[in-house]
């Protein structure tokens, strides 16, 4: 009796479970808040900002890894942000009731998919920034013949490469068909999925999360060591005369090294959360978009949607705060517009 009253109870508790945990109402809700509301702002913002980047670190000249790499960094957030802000009015709830030739809603699945390659991207090229400031630590005098321009730009180059052969076969997968629409009574452009797209989709998912997710602890752990380092740099100032030099190239390294501290800091933060959920999601098999709990997955998407965009907006307050080299040419291009607008008048 003891055995039966168990199981029911199991199987009342696997009843509930296959429910969704999050109903449709809320989950509008998430959508609209985090895609039309503050995550539309922020990505505005974003775009505004990475452009400013650009235009910034093309001024102070390419001759260094670590200017290119952070216009790399650039160019793969304004990339993610640029896709996202089409990908966050296709989740305005007024976009779908428009008669449009074709179902936002189903569109925004290749809008989706190229905003993860251009986050895989800037996770790289963190982890790179990160990995370059720890070796001109570890071997100083090294550095620039290890990390070179070249190299930076082959990194970032394979690396763009990977990442969008990588969401290929999902594309490929999945194709743009004419749909037919009973209440417009015309067809729309729609998607539709192969047979075999579930699987292709599953090996995609690993291979854009796992590199990611080891690019993260890689990142993880050089900021813990450039930590450590930033704070056994206070005792260079009360070197010898004799060694003044040295201190003051010292000094102006640990400037950039506490500068990526607080990028990589800043991308921890926001991209924790997705490394947790991934991890999650592959434990849990109903955790997926075509699971059982595609409410919930949509839901904290849109939430992690926000915090990418976060991230790849906060990266200017930190260069502009911390880099008086990025603070003086961007002031600078400021006036150069500002002359050229007031001219042209």
């Amino acid at each position: 009796m003891h055995n039966s009253s168990s199981n029911d109870t199991r199987n009342m508790f696997y009843v509930e479970y296959e429910k969704a945990l999050l109903s449709d109402e809320i989950m509008s809700y998430f959508i609209t808040i985090n895609t039309s509301g503050i995550g539309h702002s922020v990505t505005v913002l974003g775009l505004i900002v990475n452009v400013l980047n650009i235009i910034v670190f093309v001024r102070q000249g390419l001759q260094n890894s670590v200017t290119i790499s952070l216009l790399g960094l650039s160019v793969s957030d304004f990339g993610s942000l640029f896709v996202n802000f089409f990908a966050n009015l296709c989740w305005a709830p007024s976009i779908p009731m428009m008669d449009l030739p074709f179902y936002p809603l189903q569109l925004i699945y290749f809008l989706v998919w190229t905003h993860v390659v251009f986050t895989r991207v800037t996770t790289g090229i963190t982890a790179w920034i990160t990995f370059e400031r720890c070796l001109c630590i570890v071997v100083p005098l090294k550095i620039k013949s290890i990390i070179t321009p070249r190299r930076t730009v082959t990194f970032i180059g394979v690396l763009y490469v990977i990442m969008f052969a990588s969401a290929i076969p999902v594309i490929y997968s999945t194709r743009t068909v004419w749909i037919f629409d009973s209440r417009r009574n015309k067809s729309r452009m729609g998607i539709a999925k192969a047979a075999n797209s579930e699987g292709i989709a599953r090996i995609s998912y690993w291979i854009n999360n796992i590199i990611p997710t080891i690019f993260f602890v890689f990142i993880t752990v050089c900021t813990v060591i450039l930590v450590k380092a930033l704070n056994k740099n206070s005792r260079w100032k009360q070197q010898s005369a004799s060694s003044q030099n040295q201190a003051t190239v010292s000094s102006r390294d640990a400037k950039v090294v506490k500068m990526v501290i607080f990028i990589s800091i800043v991308f921890i933060a926001c991209y924790a959360p997705g490394t947790v959920f991934f991890v999650f999601a592959l434990i849990n098999s109903q955790v997926t978009y075509a699971g059982k709990q595609k409410n919930l997955v949509v839901a904290i998407y849109s939430v992690l949607l926000v915090l990418e965009a976060i991230n790849a907006a906060a990266n200017f307050f930190i260069y502009k705060a911390m880099s008086s080299k990025f603070k003086r040419v961007f002031l600078s291009s400021i006036c150069v517009f500002t002359f050229v607008g007031e001219k042209r008048k």
